[in-house]
């Protein structure tokens, strides 16, 4: 809607093929990349979801003279292949590995400030700095 098939030429009859795409819809109403519409109907292009790390409950809540707490790790990577969940650092002890979403207990050993990371492994990406797509830094409240 709004745009022809590029069979459908309107300002150049007497030529059949070889046009780039003529946007007659409203301003921002298509998306295009390379020539190529990536809309459909004129309906937007949803917003690219960035990778997220989280941790529930954050705070932990501990009771008396605990130091340490359960939290349950969830990711979303959009776009990666194959993550791995790191305990303080992007080369600490792994958590988990799966794919590009998922979440993962931990055990009764997180402490106040500890941080997780979400680390881009696809296709054998090291883990440093440049393939950390995410963190969560983990906080205690005591009661």
């Amino acid at each position: 809607m709004g745009n022809p098939g590029v069979e459908a030429s309107i300002d150049h009859t007497s030529k059949t093929s070889g046009f780039d795409i003529l946007n007659l819809s409203p301003a921002d109403a298509n998306t295009f990349q390379a020539n190529v519409c990536l809309t459909s109907l004129n309906a937007p292009c949803p917003a690219p979801t960035a990778p997220s790390l989280t941790a529930s409950p954050n705070p932990i809540t501990v009771t008396g003279d605990a130091d340490l707490g359960m939290a349950t790790i969830s990711w979303n990577a959009p776009g990666a292949e194959a993550v791995e969940v790191r305990v303080n650092g992007t080369d600490g002890p792994l958590l988990v590995s799966g794919g590009d979403r998922g979440s993962a207990q931990t055990g009764p050993w997180v402490a106040d400030g500890m941080t997780f990371y979400l680390q881009d492994v696809s296709g054998g990406k090291p883990l440093t700095e440049e393939n950390t797509l995410a963190t969560a830094v983990v906080r205690l409240q005591r009661r």
